[in-house]
């Protein structure tokens, strides 16, 4: 079973669940902050992600709802490149939003504006996630001003517990016997599960619902069939994984390539052919022996 940061877990819930199975969930940073000062230094090398990004881990004990689990704080070059670079985007718009609406409170031109609008427009500037990093301070209006002013800054000891938490996550489980790249790996792979869903859900590939169906025998040969449907998929997905597709751009793939019935003016006759098709697409055909299935 996974559980994750962004959801609301209670101490009673995990005990109940953790006794009948075990689990491999992720924590919020703010639940663990101390391991996210541990050196990188002292991070093994686990394994290459498909996007080829180098993961690594540390392993320790930490307590989470009162239990102590075996944890495991990841780090991918990746992921904090990515985080970092949006991060300071995201700043750089907010400070550049901030100072504008400095500017406009700092000009006695225009219409009045109260303390409460100020707050308001303050808010939908800097993102719920920003605001440990960026501070400010209303400052009420004086008898000559129509308007508040605003003051901001960098809250420079929270903005480097955020940075500290890029390209990281924090795992925990009860599994105490596995080794760290089979927990990692096993949260990770949670993506394929959440994929799996979604392709349960595609009306275009191999949907439950809708279900035409009332009595729950009939259901559950309904749903049976399209679990295996999404067996096959994977399988497919499996034999030409050197591609490097995800599910979809692999049925798209595949479902480009197009037979014709072409007739011969001269004697009627007909013939099917394959409409062209790209490198990849010709390369999967041939892979996957599609010839054989081609009426004679």
């Amino acid at each position: 079973m996974f559980f994750d940061k962004g959801k609301q877990l209670k101490k009673t819930t995990l005990k109940k669940v953790t006794s009948k199975m075990s689990f491999v969930g992720s924590a919020k940073a703010n639940q663990a902050e101390e391991l996210l000062d541990v050196p990188l230094s002292k991070y093994e090398y686990l394994y290459k992600n498909a996007k080829g990004n180098k993961i690594y881990g540390y392993r320790t004990k930490h307590q989470f709802y009162g239990t102590e689990f075996t944890t495991v704080i990841t780090y991918n070059e990746g992921t904090y490149k990515l985080q970092k670079r949006t991060y300071e985007s995201n700043k750089s718009k907010i400070i550049e939003n901030l100072e504008n609406l400095q500017r406009r409170l700092e000009s006695n031109k225009g219409k009045a504006r109260s303390r409460s609008s100020v707050e308001n427009e303050v808010a939908d500037i800097i993102l719920k996630k920003y605001r440990s990093v960026v501070k400010y301070e209303i400052i009420d209006a004086r008898e000559s001003q129509k308007k508040p002013q605003l003051k901001f800054w960098i809250d420079e000891g929270n903005e480097n517990k955020c940075e500290k938490s890029f390209g990281k996550n924090l795992l925990f489980t009860d599994k105490h016997q596995w080794h760290t790249k089979k927990i990692v790996q096993i949260y990770n792979n949670k993506n394929a599960i959440e994929d799996d869903f979604k392709l349960l859900n595609d009306h275009l590939l191999v949907p439950v619902g809708p279900v035409y169906h009332h009595k729950d025998e009939n259901i559950k040969v309904h749903v049976f069939l399209s679990i295996i449907g999404l067996l096959f998929y994977r399988y497919l997905a499996w034999e030409t994984k050197r591609y490097g597709f995800s599910m979809k751009q692999l049925i798209e793939r595949l479902s480009g390539i197009r037979m014709a019935i072409v007739q011969n003016k001269k004697s009627n006759l007909c013939e099917i052919i394959l409409e062209e098709m790209d490198t990849k697409q010709a390369s999967l055909f041939s892979f996957l022996n599609l010839g054989k299935f081609l009426p004679s």
